[in-house]
């Protein structure tokens, strides 16, 4: 009997594998899609994305974002419920593509800096229609990123929008970086202006968020930001920041891209960006084939432990 039942669980969990890799094979056509639903600091982090893919030669990789300014998830949900279109809507404008392109009436700009099309006036239903998006990312305002009162009930409307209109797509969690040390942001004083205690409050309050809802993936970029403030490539006291919230727009963005590309691409491409060579001029913290591998490390760790930031060391290429 024993020897029964292991046969017929073997021969049943045969079974699904077989189906689920034929489902798989029938709905992949070969095209990862990304879409953030955020602000500018999912700008902030996917603004150098085309470019690391165009570095990497990695093909059939398709991001987007949505932009407004300031964006909270009560906002998002808000704009859908009154069927408003105040986003931005940043399409990457590479020619990778091999595969068919997802079918759209937004108009797209011809392309901006970093191989981005733009186009203004877009509704979330509008751009969750663009194509079948595999990926959809979101995340909390800034300043409301360490407090979950602020989460819910938009982030279980958010994800179920979102379900809706893309019942196949996993989501992910942009987990944002705590302000600068010195920063002025007026969210700043919720956390004591205590960076530390503003990182912790954002970890506090994503591993209570996993707990109310299912995410397929949480982005790491605070911890690698925080990782590198700890380490010797950061500028303190903007901290690798612009504004004091911002990002840098050279070692800030740099590092997070890596982290998406490490968290959402790599199990597409099974490929690492550790020792890519994207370098920049842009910003206050350079890119440059000596310290690029700073920005690496923290992003592979990162991604390996969400949430224990770790000093980053020099080490010969």
């Amino acid at each position: 009997m024993k020897r029964f039942l292991g046969w017929a669980m073997l021969f049943a969990l045969a079974t699904v594998m077989t189906t689920s890799a034929a489902e798989a094979k029938g709905k992949d056509d070969g095209v990862l899609r990304i879409l953030a639903i955020g602000n500018s600091f999912s700008d902030d982090g996917m603004e150098y994305l085309p470019l690391l893919l165009e570095n990497m030669a990695v093909e059939n990789v398709e991001v987007a974002r949505l932009y407004v300014g300031g964006c909270s998830l009560e906002q998002h949900v808000n704009f859908y419920k009154q069927n408003k279109a105040p986003y931005q809507f940043y399409y990457s404008a590479t020619k990778r593509i091999k595969g068919n392109r997802a079918k759209t009436n937004i108009p797209l700009r011809a392309p901006e800096a970093n191989l981005w099309q733009k186009s203004e006036g877009v509704s979330l239903v509008e751009a969750l229609k663009w194509g079948e998006w595999d990926i959809v990312t979101m995340q909390q305002v800034s300043g409301l990123s360490g407090i979950y009162d602020s989460y819910q009930p938009y982030l279980k409307e958010l994800v179920a929008i979102v379900k809706k209109y893309q019942p196949e797509a996993k989501i992910a969690w942009q987990m944002t970086w705590a302000y600068s040390s010195d920063s002025h942001h007026g969210d700043f004083p919720r956390y004591e202006r205590n960076q530390q205690k503003m990182l912790d409050a954002i970890y506090a309050t994503v591993k209570q968020m996993m707990q109310d809802v299912e995410f397929d993936y949480i982005i790491p970029s605070g911890t690698a930001v925080q990782s590198l403030r700890l380490s010797s490539v950061n500028n303190t006291p903007l901290d690798l920041t612009r504004d004091g919230y911002h990002l840098d727009l050279g070692g800030g963005r740099y590092a997070a891209a890596c982290v998406w590309y490490e968290t959402l691409i790599k199990p597409f491409t099974h490929r690492s960006m550790v020792g890519n060579t994207l370098y920049t001029e842009q910003g206050n913290v350079k890119v440059t084939k000596d310290n690029a591998h700073y920005f690496h490390k923290a992003a592979k760790k990162a991604v390996k432990r969400p949430f224990k930031p770790r000093k980053v060391k020099y080490s010969k290429r």
